[in-house]
């Protein structure tokens, strides 16, 4: 065997669970571990672990996620692990390929001969480790029960410690642990075998409670615990040896350490520096930094990948980015001053070379140095472009020593306020433009105050441009082979989609669309112990995206797997992009391309090269958290390691020196397999105005072939550098017949370049006018969005909205569509109204129903039956020995029948539906009759699920000759879809006879996110005619006069938006006369527009009888406030005295009822719907899946912290800021402690810097503009008093100078 330089190990046959042909069953999911090195002698135990699990976080009875924590301890023991959730490989010929399987998995069978193979499989000699519900598979069946050794009973939970039994410490089973103390569930268990062997037992109540036993049958052993709920057990070091001992013991080997795998020290956290968002036991255990060559060995990747150690320190530290040259050289941007501007600026690019062809990097260079907080570098246009904020630099070695001697500021106006989300991903796209990113240190030039998105400018560094906001703390990008944006953002946002970037808005003045979220699921797969700060289990860290754009790797990754690293997570995962067919991409969550089991490796992005592998820059550090965390002693500034990942059957890409190559060598790098050459080659051809390449490039443009990507990239790049170099602008036709052909491709990819690339033209509205039946979800946005650019067209307007029945609810395709209406469907607001049927005015005034409350449930009271005689839209099931379920007509409470469960021998069973129910308050409420019931659970109702607190009723037993009822109120937190259980018996047995009858479900309350609905076309097309003044405003009103009020009230609500629309006495006057006679709807948009254009047309009673926000206030409770509080403390700071420098405010100066106020308006939508609000639009995420009352739980342990005061940095003069602050007096009080009578909150306390973000963003309308936000509307008009900036400092200056006062609370 060959080995890599540095031994790593793979996942054979990796594959992340996709769906069958019926789209509706996962097929396998293999892990099979095996080791790349020649020290292990014996064969590998082969094992497989059955599970199940679902793609979310919640580690709850997960193998999915669980299994992956025994990973390090299965190398080390010479384990090949098969991961499976698919019950068909419960088979004679699959279970003969290993020597025991791991159960780890509840619920039913199927089949019952897979319970008859798997016990034949045990007495055949197999081992099986069953784990925690095991015990409760397979709807009790007594056979499989009989195997395990016990059955599940019931279960509380809590923490505790199980203890060894006597004379068992030494069993191998167990590997010589000591006890160990988790929080788990505790079961209690029935069916005992005798023949078992407890070798653990746990007190329940002055009891043993048998725990972990093993037994024999046949020649097989069984190991089982009941150990496992969730990660809170399965990260304990304690349990992973545990099983690994148990798998060896049941598979009958002897073990056989392998010792190529590295042993970790560990230091004892005892002064607590560490974070523990997670509430791990304290003191935590830390784990001791081992060397790059140990790191190498911890690395696990999919069956046939290997890594190689590139760089390291002390030649390279916290690589934060990597760039190559010209002539594939790689720079390496080593950032150790970073979270912090340090004066010693030692930040520095650093060229490494591989001088001896060995594949890692044996010369270093610096190329530049003196940088502080350097976060990007790219190799642009002969030199590099690096990221320092405030400014953007261009450095260029001009004599050929390797080291830059011109340095020139290419621009400014980066934020610092943000030190880990400046500038980052700069790339050279397809358009000849730059892109890149930028998190939450914002770009403020040539007045832009933009963050959290993806950005464009000028390769000179001229006309900065923002894309698309990304929300959260932005720092991923990704340009694939078809000139599609796809990024990356902290806080569960691995994945998302540029699919409507703001330059088609901005120049149509219409409502910004934000990057689609487009990641099936955000979870994390980790090997080892995770620290995050929040979205526990999730890509909270998410960095980078780097689509896989060369054919080094195997097909199924070429242009379709994007990497996202996951330093918190210590991995670098892949998400599979697949068209959705509604004009964006689906990311689906295929797990660990590479993951590490030492805690100290950070993966923070997988680059592509120019040799076609994928660079890993791992940061190596284990602090990667900002707020709070800036200064911890752990945080890491000397280690840092770069790996290459590469395929055992891949080719690397072939190299190229174009440092000074001529026209023919980059026409056939042009032609490259991999992204990096064809893109270097089309920047050098177009940023040297290589016309001479023009004649070849048609050529090329004509190509018709497709590769297996079904992509043609050789026409790509012809298209895009012939516009690069101006021939597509009509002046030469021979180019642009080659773009018109490229329309008719064989490729969507192609097509969709080609058409980008047309001019503005009347004939080019023709071409794509033809185009419009493409098939081609995302070639018809970019039709669209073409269409937005191009000459208006009456003539097309028709056309287009003929297309709106074909759009539907297609969301990536809706904003596009609008674009291209307002575009082209100027004269269609009048051809619409005038096809609307006539006024009924006896309709209008018809009196609206009241509402009335719905049951959620299906055949309620039992009446429909289906095929099997059993409830129809119910699930009839027994889960616990001999029940009869069935429709009873003799019984009934209302209507004709009941359903009835009864028993004679005792059994357990259920009446199941499951409703999908969004956040809010639920009644769930039923009524039953029993006869001789008897069971220790009886007859109950009861609610679960995965976004609630489970719930249920008391229990009944005896007998009920009348109708009795049972009722719970329970609260869902997220929309989920819920168990509604009648059970009989429950998860326990009953004898006897129940019948329900009349179950219902209500809904009492909603805490469902407000969502703010795409505006619909023919608003849109009214708003376009209303901006245009008055009389357009009167024109239309009378339109709609004698019009159908359910038609036209759409094209009013256009007016709902509009401001600062200039009436003259005359036009108010009509207005007011039309306004008298509209119907009732076209009335409340009318009254609306009148009340925020401040005019009277005799509809103030009903514009103030439209209710604006309004607060629920409630009292909270600290400590549940307590477990919600995780995902605030990143920016605010543990102690909620939030961090000036990230714009956050002291949370615990402001009083309860203004947090409360605040958080709430961002829940429903009112506040941080402006895009241009980049931290509003993260707060509004956040707290969508709050409800009032965790609103108020999470305020009231805020409030228990005492408040700092803030340290003033802006320099504003007081003495001045007094005279501005006159105006602010009447609502905040001289003394700027607040009025809550007002809605106005204390201002003393907060920092200069939140005081004057806060001014800016009302002044410029980005605050307050949120539907009923009447404070909000105020403080915007009070912050138009403000002249400028300077006047804002000045302001917060004063109020820092205010004495502090307790704050209304």
């Amino acid at each position: 065997m060959t080995l890599p330089p540095t031994s790593n190990h793979s996942l054979n046959d990796y594959q992340a669970p996709k769906k069958s042909s019926d789209m509706s069953a996962l097929l396998k999911t293999i892990l099979t571990l095996s080791l790349l090195c020649g020290c292990v002698t014996a064969e590998p135990l082969k094992i497989l672990f059955f599970s199940g699990g679902g793609k979310t976080a919640d580690t709850g009875h997960n193998g999915r996620m669980n299994h992956h924590k025994l990973i390090p301890d299965f190398l080390r023991a010479n384990i090949d692990l098969t991961y499976s959730d698919q019950l068909e490989d419960l088979n004679p010929e699959t279970l003969s390929l290993y020597e025991a399987v791991i159960m780890y998995r509840g619920g039913a069978i199927g089949k019952p001969e897979r319970i008859e193979h798997m016990i034949d499989y045990v007495e055949k000699g197999g081992g099986l480790v069953a784990i925690h519900h095991t015990c409760g598979a397979f709807d009790g069946d007594s056979d499989f029960i009989s195997l395990i050794g016990g059955e599940f009973a019931r279960h509380g939970s809590g923490i505790f410690t199980a203890t060894h039994v006597p004379g068992q410490e030494d069993h191998p089973a167990l590997g010589g642990i000591e006890p160990f103390s988790t929080w788990d569930e505790t079961y209690v268990h029935k069916n005992l075998k005798d023949d078992r062997t407890d070798l653990q037992v746990r007190d329940e109540k002055g009891r043993p409670e048998s725990w972990t036993w093993v037994r024999d049958q046949g020649t097989g052993r069984v190991f089982y615990t009941a150990y496992g709920h969730d990660g809170r057990t399965w990260e304990k070091p304690s349990f992973q040896r545990m099983i690994t001992a148990a798998t060896m013991w049941a598979a009958g080997r002897t073990p056989m350490p392998n010792t190529d795998i590295p042993t970790f020290s560990y230091t004892i956290d005892i002064d607590g520096h560490m974070h523990n968002f997670e509430g791990r036991p304290e003191p935590q255990r830390i784990q001791n930094q081992i060397t790059p060559e140990e790191s190498a060995k911890c690395l696990v990747l999919p069956d046939g990948f290997q890594s190689q150690l590139v760089a390291h320190e002390p030649d390279i530290m916290n690589p934060v980015d990597i760039t190559w040259d010209d002539r594939g050289r790689m720079y390496v941007a080593v950032t150790t001053t970073y979270p912090k501007i340090d004066p010693s600026k030692t930040d520095r690019i650093v060229l490494c070379e591989d001088s001896d062809g060995d594949g890692q990097a044996d010369k270093f260079t610096t190329f530049a140095e003196g940088f502080s907080i350097l976060t990007a570098i790219s190799w642009i246009n002969g030199g590099i472009i690096a990221a320092q904020a405030p400014h953007m630099y261009f450095l260029q070695d001009t004599d050929g020593d390797n080291v830059a001697d011109t340095k020139r500021i290419l621009n400014e106006g980066w934020g610092l306020g943000d030190l880990h989300g400046g500038p980052s991903n700069i790339k050279y796209g397809f358009d000849n433009k730059i892109y890149g990113c930028i998190g939450g240190g914002g770009n403020f030039s040539e007045g832009h105050n933009f963050r959290a998105g993806i950005w464009r400018m000028e390769v000179d560094g001229t006309d900065f441009t923002p894309i698309s906001l990304l929300g959260g703390n932005s720092w991923g990008l990704s340009i694939s082979e078809d000139f599609e944006l796809f990024a990356s953002s902290a806080n569960d946002g691995p994945a998302k989609h540029v699919y409507a970037p703001y330059p088609y808005f901005n120049a149509l003045g219409f409502k910004k669309s934000p990057a689609a979220k487009i990641d099936d699921s955000a979870t994390i797969y980790s090997l080892t112990l995770t620290r995050q700060g929040d979205h526990f289990g999730k890509y909270t860290s998410a960095s980078n995206f780097d689509v896989y754009t060369a054919r080094s790797f195997p097909e199924t990754f070429w242009n379709k797997i994007g990497f996202v690293g996951s330093p918190t997570g210590k991995l670098l995962g892949q998400f599979k992009l697949e068209p959705d067919n509604k004009g964006s991409y689906i990311a689906r969550n295929e797990g660990n391309f590479v993951a590490s089991f030492d805690e100290h490796t950070a993966p923070i992005g997988g680059k592509i090269g120019p040799d076609g592998a994928v660079y890993m820059l791992d940061w190596n550090n284990l602090i990667m958290l900002h707020g709070g965390e800036i200064d911890n002693p752990y945080r890491d500034k000397s280690h840092g390691r770069i790996y290459r990942i590469t395929h055992e059957a891949g080719s690397p890409s072939k190299q190229y020196d174009l440092s000074n190559a001529d026209t023919p060598l980059l026409l056939e790098a042009l032609q490259s397999n991999n992204l990096f050459w064809r893109i270097m080659a089309q920047q050098k051809l177009v940023q040297q105005d290589r016309t001479d390449a023009v004649p070849a490039l048609i050529q090329l443009a004509q190509d018709t072939n497709m590769d297996a990507a079904k992509l043609n990239t050789n026409v790509i790049h012809a298209l895009w550098t012939l516009h690069g170099l101006g021939q597509l602008d009509g002046s030469n036709s021979l180019a642009l017949a080659a773009a018109h052909a490229a329309l008719k491709h064989p490729s969507a990819g192609v097509r969709k370049n080609a058409v980008r690339v047309l001019p503005i033209t009347d004939e080019s509205t023709q071409l794509l006018t033809n185009m419009l039946d493409e098939r081609d979800a995302n070639t018809v946005r970019a039709i669209l969005l073409t269409l937005s650019t191009m000459p208006a067209s009456n003539e097309l307007g028709p056309v287009l909205y003929d297309l709106k029945k074909h759009i539907g609810s297609k969301n990536g395709l809706l904003p596009p569509f609008n674009l291209a209406l307002i575009r082209h469907g100027t004269l269609l607001v009048d051809q619409l109204i005038a096809q609307s049927p006539p006024r009924d005015h006896e309709r209008e005034s018809a009196p609206e129903s009241e509402p009335k409350m719905i049951n959620i449930l299906k055949n309620s009271s039992f009446e429909d039956v289906d095929e099997k005689g059993l409830p129809d839209k119910w699930i009839s099931k027994v889960h616990r020995k001999e029940v009869a379920l069935a429709i009873d007509s003799t019984v009934a409470r209302t209507g004709k029948n009941s359903a009835r469960a009864t028993s004679t021998v005792g059994g357990g069973s259920e009446f199941l539906q499951i409703p999908y129910l969004e956040p809010g308050e639920y009644l769930l409420t039923g009524w039953y009759k029993t006869n001789n019931v008897e069971s220790e659970r009886g007859v109950q109702l009861k609610a679960a699920g995965n976004g609630m607190e489970d719930r249920v009723t008391r229990f009944v037993t005896g007998t009920s000759d009348d109708w009795q009822q049972l009722q719970l109120n329970f609260k869902v937190d997220r929309g989920h879809g819920v168990l509604i259980f009648c059970l009989f018996g429950a998860w326990a047995e009953a004898t006897g006879t129940v019948w329900f009858d009349d179950i219902s479900l209500y809904q009492l309350s909603s805490d469902k996110p407000a969502v703010v609905e795409a505006a619909q076309v023919e608003t849109v097309l009214a708003k376009q005619s209303f901006a245009k003044g008055a009389e357009e405003i009167i024109r239309i009103t009378q339109l709609v006069a004698n019009k159908n009020q359910d038609h036209t009230a759409v094209f009013m609500e256009g007016l709902v938006d509009l401001y600062d629309i200039a009436l003259t006495g005359a036009q108010v006057q009509r207005l007011k006369t039309l306004a008298a006679d509209a119907s009732p709807k076209n009335q409340k948009h009318l009254a609306v527009f009148a009340a925020n254009n401040r005019i009277d047309i005799g509809l103030n009673e009903l514009a103030n009888s439209i209710q604006g926000f309004s607060v629920d206030l409630l009292e909270g409770n600290p400590e549940r406030g307590k477990a919600l509080a995780a995902a605030c403390v990143i920016c605010h700071a543990p102690d909620f005295n939030g961090v000036a420098e990230q714009r956050t405010p002291p949370l615990n100066q402001l009083s309860d009822w203004y947090l409360q106020t605040q958080l709430q308006k961002y829940k429903h939508n009112v506040r941080g719907n402006d895009l241009s609000d980049s931290d509003g639009y993260l707060m509004k995420t956040l707290m969508a899946n709050y409800s009032h009352q965790q609103i108020a739980d999470l305020v009231a342990h805020i409030k228990t912290h005492p408040h700092k005061p803030q340290p003033g940095s802006l320099s504003g003069d007081p003495i001045k800021g007094k005279e501005h602050y006159i105006s602010c007096i009447a609502c905040h009080q001289a003394d700027g402690s607040g009025n809550q009578a007002l809605n106005s909150p204390a201002l003393t306390g907060l920092s200069d810097i939140y005081i004057v973000n806060q001014l800016m963003k009302f002044k410029n309308g980005i605050r307050g503009s949120g539907n009923g936000d009447q404070s909000g509307k105020l403080m915007q008009l009070s912050a138009q008093v403000l002249p400028d900036e300077k006047a804002m400092r000045d302001v917060a200056a004063y109020i820092l100078a205010l004495e502090k006062s307790e704050p209304n609370n």
